[in-house]
């Protein structure tokens, strides 16, 4: 009797044992393994910040909706039976969805999202068992002609593409966490939910552009392509004093807000040349061009050989070069030239555009010297606005720089750059020879509207001196008022500019395609306080009436584009440009005006 009540007694204090193991040892334990068994944990999703312009007007922002999800853990089966007879045929939602979620294992399942109200409140008043409902943040997009800036997020919530993706740290937040007990729950009644983590939502983020600005340069890059029949025009907007980037767009383009039926190319209803085929591939329309795209420049690139030859004292601008009459022999190449130019100063080889007046000058020049030019002016490096990847300059190594390719490259062919570099090193013309750094995010607001972070206009180097730079900026006002500029010309304003006509490659077929062109122009004005930089190319225009150069495309368009731009400049200063300006105002004085 002894021995069996000491056995009792033994077990009865490994039991006692085992329940103080696990109710003050272990109970952390075992609570987290009944949270897994029983307790569903569901994320809240943050709202995303909203993407806004330089006046703060909306670009991209988010709509409250209700997302409705069903969870059958701890249900009977007659109240899955009731659950998909009060689901069946509702709009919207899938009988396949319906059938997966209340069959005969416990699962969980996004029924139906972002809800509108009517939708939304129909669901509800069913009070169908299991289901429960999601505060989901809807994305929408205002702008159409900024969607190439502006980027999308698709229905998951995936930033894919523009400012959507660069920015998407800032933009996402984190979401929270709720958690739902089914099996805590009365019969009949709603699933119990508690919030246990709350979500912290999205910063705001304000653009360089301006949506009115960026709607002009869309416009009239869009007439111009219906106009000259070409398949691609593209424009960038630059501010030369700070670097910050106005409107940067290109037509065709895409809709933000319906990004997926773009993502196969329509039908442009014209002919696509080869150099230009990456335009029917698909998702080709979400490219931000202007930052993605290289191509040769043409003549609008002899402004920086000749920047770099009067800086470099390697030529003076009323020194006389014989250009030919209009063919020189380079070689085994024919350096031919668009009209038969006898003897030109170095000023009216720049005037009237002479390739063989220029390439004489960038000979002159040597290889290295012009390299280290183009390295001022930041042409061989990436533009560097943390907004889309950027492909490297094609320009040959110095080592690697023959003659020819120095005669060739001197009127802009075998050189291949991004239209943003090429405007951002025309600013620097029109900035007294001092380059900015180019930027488009001008500010960070958190969730409250608070600014943390602001970006402030950056001097990247002198390039060239003051006095240098204003002798350019007066062969390039020149060029508009008595070149092949003249078509550029805006009453009543001061403009400066070059004309660039250029033969494209095709890197497939390896060759350069002598029937077709890519006709550019790009300037500043005014040119006694320049306000805008503007870079116009379209590529492979049409027009049996008339003859295709920079000069009768792409100046016509730059003057209207600047001559509106200008209006409403003088109209309205955007404020967080502004202060970039007075910023740059009070820093600019660190510069030295003839230091180099």
């Amino acid at each position: 009797m002894l021995a069996v009540l000491l056995v009792f007694v033994l077990i009865a204090g490994l039991a006692v044992f085992r329940l103080v193991i696990i109710q003050m040892l272990k109970h952390k334990d075992y609570e987290r393994i009944a949270e897994l068994i029983h307790i569903k944990r569901l994320p809240i999703p943050a709202r995303r910040g909203e993407i806004l312009d330089c006046h703060q007007r909306v670009l991209a922002g988010c709509r409250d909706t209700l997302s409705y999800w069903a969870c059958s853990f701890g249900l009977t089966g007659e109240e899955k039976e009731e659950a998909r007879k009060q689901l069946a045929g509702f709009p919207g939602i899938e009988r396949q969805k319906v059938d997966y979620v209340f069959g005969d294992e416990e699962r969980y399942k996004i029924l139906r999202r972002f809800c509108d109200e009517d939708t939304a409140s129909r669901i509800g008043s069913l009070h169908v068992p299991g289901v429960g409902s999601t505060v989901e943040h809807l994305r929408y997009y205002t702008s159409d002609c900024a969607s190439s800036v502006v980027g999308f997020v698709n229905t998951q919530g995936d930033a894919l593409e523009g400012a959507e993706r660069s920015f998407d740290g800032l933009l996402s937040g984190v979401p929270g966490t709720l958690i739902i007990n089914p099996y805590v729950r009365l019969r009949g009644a709603p699933l119990p939910q508690k919030v246990l983590k709350a979500p912290t939502d999205g910063c705001n983020i304000i653009l360089t552009i301006d949506n009115t600005i960026q709607h002009i340069l869309y416009e009239h890059l869009r007439e111009a392509c219906q106009e000259w029949e070409a398949p691609l025009a593209l424009g960038v907007i630059m501010d030369p004093k700070t670097g910050a980037i106005l409107a940067m767009a290109s037509f065709p383009s895409y809709s933000s807000s319906n990004y997926a039926e773009n993502y196969i190319p329509p039908g442009h209803g014209r002919r696509i040349p080869g150099y230009l085929a990456d335009l029917l591939k698909p998702g080709s329309r979400y490219k931000a061009r202007c930052v993605t795209d290289l191509y040769e420049p043409g003549s609008l690139f002899k402004v920086f050989v000749m920047a770099a030859a009067l800086d470099a004292n390697v030529v003076q601008p009323l020194e006389t070069f014989n250009c030919e009459n209009g063919s020189m022999n380079m070689g085994k190449f024919r350096v031919p030239d668009w009209h038969r130019f006898g003897v030109l100063t170095v000023e009216d080889i720049l005037v009237h555009s002479s390739d063989i007046g220029m390439a004489k000058i960038g000979m002159r020049l040597t290889a290295r010297v012009l390299d280290e030019y183009l390295m001022r002016f930041g042409l061989l490096d990436k533009p560097g606005l943390g907004l889309f990847a950027e492909p490297e300059p094609r320009v040959k190594k110095p080592s690697e720089w023959s003659q020819q390719y120095t005669c060739f490259a001197s009127f802009g062919q075998g050189v291949s750059f991004s239209a943003v570099s090429l405007v951002s090193a025309v600013s620097a013309i029109a900035n007294d020879g001092i380059l900015m750094q180019p930027y488009i995010l001008a500010a960070v607001q958190d969730a409250d509207g608070n600014i943390i972070r602001r970006t402030s206009p950056t001097v990247v180097r002198r390039v060239i001196q003051a006095s240098t730079a204003r002798t350019i900026a007066g062969m390039m006002r020149k060029v508009v008022t008595d070149g092949s500029g003249r078509q550029a010309s805006i009453p009543g304003v001061a403009v400066c500019g070059k004309t660039g006509t250029a033969q494209p490659f095709d890197y497939a077929a390896k060759c350069y395609l002598h029937d077709e062109l890519v006709t550019s122009f790009a300037g500043f004005a005014p040119a006694e306080d320049p306000k805008l930089a503007l870079l116009i190319t379209v590529f492979s225009p049409r027009n049996k009436q008339q003859e295709i150069w920079g000069s009768t495309v792409a100046a016509p368009i730059f003057s209207a584009v600047a001559s509106h731009v200008l209006a409403y400049l003088d109209s309205r200063t955007p404020p967080f440009l502004q202060l970039a300006k007075n910023q740059r105002s009070q820093t600019g004085s660190r510069v030295g005006a003839g230091s180099s």
